[in-house]
C-alpha cells in the first residue's frame, strides 16, 4: 500500500511539473506574440493608401479615427471544428492590430479556475501565422505553422476588419477597391484576399476564395470561406457587428464552425 501511494504520489508531481511546464512554455508563446504586435505597432509605418470615397465614408460613420493602435475584445462563442463533431462552448480575447497586419486571439474550452480544458493559441504578426492548440493549456495537440498558415491567418485579419474600422484609415498595408455597386475587396500584400457584401451602409458578409484548412480526416484542404455579421451596434464610438458568424463551402454548401457575440470592446 506505501508502495502504491507513493508511485501515485510520484506520478502526480510528475503530471504537475508537465503541467506547469507547459502552461510557463504557453506563457511564452503569448508575451512573445504580444511583444512582436507592440513592435510592429510602435514601428513608423506607411500611410494608408489613398481610399475610395466609399470605403473612406463607410469608416468615418462607423467611428474610425487615427492615433489609436489596437482593438481589444471579449467573445462568448461556440465552435464545431468539423461536421458533426458537436458545437463546444468557447471564450476568447482577442487583440487586432490597427496599424499593421496583426492579431492574437486566445481562447478556452472548459477547464476549472486558471486551467483550461482546452488551450487555443491563433494569431498573425510580422508576416507569419501561428495555431496552437493545447490539453489543459500546457500539452500540445496542434501547433500548426508555415506559408500556408501565414495565408489563413492574413485572411482572418482581413475577414475581422468590420470590427477594426479605425484600421482602414491607420494600416497602410490594406488595399481596397470597389468591385461594384455594395462589394467591396480588401487585400494584403502576401496575396490574401476578401470581399465584403455592404447592406444599409453595414460590411454584412465576407467572402474568400480558396483558404487553407484541414478536411474531415484532418488532411491539409482549401475550401471557400464566408462569413455574416449581425446585430451592428455603436460600442466605444465604433458601430460594429456585435454577432458573427463563419464557415466553409464544402460539397457546395455553407458549414459554419465558428459563432460568437461581442461581450466587451474597446480600442487603445
Amino acid at each position: 500500500m506505501r508502495i502504491a501511494a507513493l508511485i501515485i504520489s510520484v506520478l502526480a508531481l510528475l503530471v504537475g511539473a508537465a503541467l506547469a511546464f507547459g502552461l510557463w512554455r504557453t506563457g511564452v508563446l503569448t508575451r512573445g506574440l504580444r511583444a512582436r504586435m507592440a513592435a510592429a505597432e510602435a514601428a513608423t509605418l506607411p500611410a494608408a493608401q489613398a481610399l475610395p470615397p466609399q470605403i473612406r465614408d463607410w469608416a468615418i460613420r462607423s467611428g474610425a479615427l487615427t492615433g489609436h493602435r489596437r482593438v481589444l475584445l471579449h467573445q462568448e462563442a461556440q465552435m464545431e471544428l468539423q461536421p458533426d463533431a458537436g458545437w463546444k462552448a468557447i471564450t476568447a480575447e482577442q487583440e487586432i492590430s490597427l496599424t499593421s497586419l496583426g492579431f492574437l486571439w486566445r481562447a478556452r474550452q472548459g477547464g476549472i479556475g486558471p486551467l483550461p480544458l482546452v488551450a487555443v493559441t491563433d494569431s498573425y504578426t510580422h508576416g507569419e501565422g501561428v495555431l496552437s492548440v493545447r490539453l489543459l493549456g500546457a500539452f500540445p495537440v496542434v501547433t500548426a505553422r508555415g506559408a500556408q498558415i501565414d495565408l489563413a491567418e492574413a485572411m482572418r485579419y482581413l475577414a475581422e476588419l468590420p470590427w477594426a474600422p479605425d484600421a482602414v484609415l491607420s494600416n497602410g498595408d490594406l488595399r481596397w477597391q470597389v468591385l461594384q455597386a455594395g462589394r467591396w475587396q480588401v487585400s494584403a500584400p502576401n496575396g490574401a484576399a476578401v470581399t465584403f457584401t455592404v447592406r444599409d451602409g453595414d460590411l454584412v458578409k465576407m467572402q474568400a476564395a480558396a483558404r487553407p484548412a484541414t478536411d474531415p480526416s484532418g488532411q491539409p484542404a482549401t475550401y471557400d470561406w464566408e462569413g455574416r455579421f449581425s446585430d451592428f451596434e455603436t460600442v466605444a464610438g465604433r458601430r460594429i457587428p456585435l454577432a458573427g458568424e463563419v464557415g466553409y463551402i464544402r460539397e457546395g454548401r455553407y458549414v459554419p464552425y465558428f459563432r460568437g457575440r461581442i461581450t466587451k470592446y474597446r480600442v487603445e
